[in-house]
């Protein structure tokens, strides 16, 4: 048995020379590596810790702050409105321009006209059909039934009125004649006689309708006699007359009116139509507002959301 425990022996050593020595060596701790890793540790444990911290601190502010929602209130809402409103107020403005410039063609031409005898009876659902028709028409004046309306200014700056008189005409019937305009120094009858006009009269003029006051114009005052615009539905039922109104027209040259003012002579009315046209200003008024709106609008919506507002919040 020793015998075969010997080879086996030499066989162990052998084994044991051929293994490199380093094998069986007690490995010696390298102290820059196991400092190294030590304070790598230590930094990913305070990393770890210092993440933790930040992150619970701005879950704190954002706590402490609050973000406004962008809402859209009423007078959004309502400037949303404004421009497409204003846009159809213009657009309307635009076809009542054209309504009107119309309107004064169709009128001018009735003015130059050959004037045509007044008829003794006149539809009255047929007068606007008839306004600003140059008729004639004789009669004799009621001066008695005088009516004067204003104070109206001329050109010049001289304060007056118009002297309305009802004039009688042949067959019985009687209209209402507006003369033109005097002086209010000679709104007297007496400081005017040569105006007190006696006797079988022809009148040239523009058949009209009644005024449509503002609503700065005063109320009249038919029992004191004081008209401040032209009533025609009173005037014919105080005066016993038709509902139709013949407007003097004059066509004397204007230097000439001087003279018929001193001696209060009513001065008849250019041939002119007079019809109020201010749509261009409403149309220029109401784009303009359309447009402006409209930029509002545009900039609000571009207007970024509002910031986060810090608040306090009780412990």
């Amino acid at each position: 048995m020793i015998h075969r425990f010997i080879p086996n022996l030499r066989t162990s050593s052998s084994f044991i020379k051929s293994v490199p020595a380093t094998t069986f060596q007690r490995p010696v701790a390298n102290k820059t590596t196991s400092s190294t890793v030590t304070s790598t540790a230590r930094l990913v444990c305070r990393r770890t810790f210092t993440s933790d911290t930040e992150q619970q601190q701005q879950q704190a502010v954002k706590s402490s702050y609050t973000v406004k929602k962008r809402t859209f209130g009423f007078g959004t809402l309502l400037l949303c409105t404004i421009p497409f409103i204003t846009f159809g107020l213009g657009t309307w403005q635009v076809q009542r321009l054209r309504w009107k410039v119309n309107l004064i063609e169709r009128l001018e031409e009735r003015m130059f006209l050959d004037p045509i005898p007044l008829p003794r009876r006149i539809n009255q659902n047929s007068l606007d059909d008839y306004e600003y028709r140059r008729v004639k028409v004789k009669g004799t004046f009621r001066h008695d039934q005088e009516m004067l309306v204003g104070p109206r200014t001329r050109g010049d700056g001289v304060v007056g009125y118009f002297l309305i008189t009802p004039l009688q005409r042949e067959d019985g019937s009687v209209i209402l004649v507006k003369r033109g305009w005097v002086a209010s120094d000679k709104k007297d009858k007496a400081k005017r006689p040569d105006s007190m006009v006696a006797g079988p009269v022809e009148v040239e003029g523009l058949l009209r309708l009644t005024e449509k006051p503002n609503s700065f114009t005063p109320d009249n005052d038919p029992e004191g006699n004081q008209w401040y615009w032209v009533d025609l539905d009173t005037m014919a039922e105080l005066s016993y007359s038709q509902n139709l109104l013949i407007e003097s027209v004059s066509d004397r040259p204007s230097y000439q009116d001087h003279m018929l003012i001193e001696k209060g002579i009513p001065i008849g009315r250019s041939p002119v139509v007079e019809v109020r046209n201010s749509h261009m200003q409403y149309i220029i008024t109401w784009y303009a507002l359309s447009a402006a709106t409209t930029v509002m609008l545009w900039t609000l919506l571009r207007k970024p959301p509002s910031r986060p507002v810090k608040i306090r919040r009780e412990p």
